[in-house]
This record gives C-alpha cells, sequence and structure tokens, in this order.
C-alpha cells in the first residue's frame, strides 16, 4: 500500500509526523523521532 503524500511542498513516504509539542524541543527526541520513521517533525 503506497501511503506516500505530499504536506506544504514536501514529499513525504507517508502522513504519519508528530505534530508541534515538547517533543520537537530537545534535538536528541527528533532524532529519535527520525529513527522511529517519523516522515516530518512540525516545530
Amino acid at each position: 500500500m503506497d501511503l506516500s503524500t505530499t504536506y506544504l511542498g514536501l514529499e513525504l513516504p507517508h502522513p504519519l509526523m508528530p505534530g508541534a509539542s515538547p517533543m520537537a524541543d530537545s534535538l536528541d527526541t527528533v532524532k529519535r523521532l527520525e529513527d522511529a520513521g517519523a516522515a516530518a517533525i512540525v516545530m
């Protein structure tokens, strides 16, 4: 199943991304989110 999408001009592999929250305050947490498969991070 292809879940790819375009969001604000960005090609994303899937539409699942963490929203703006305290999770984006720390670079270490952002890297962990990326490793976990987040398509993008809303800051």
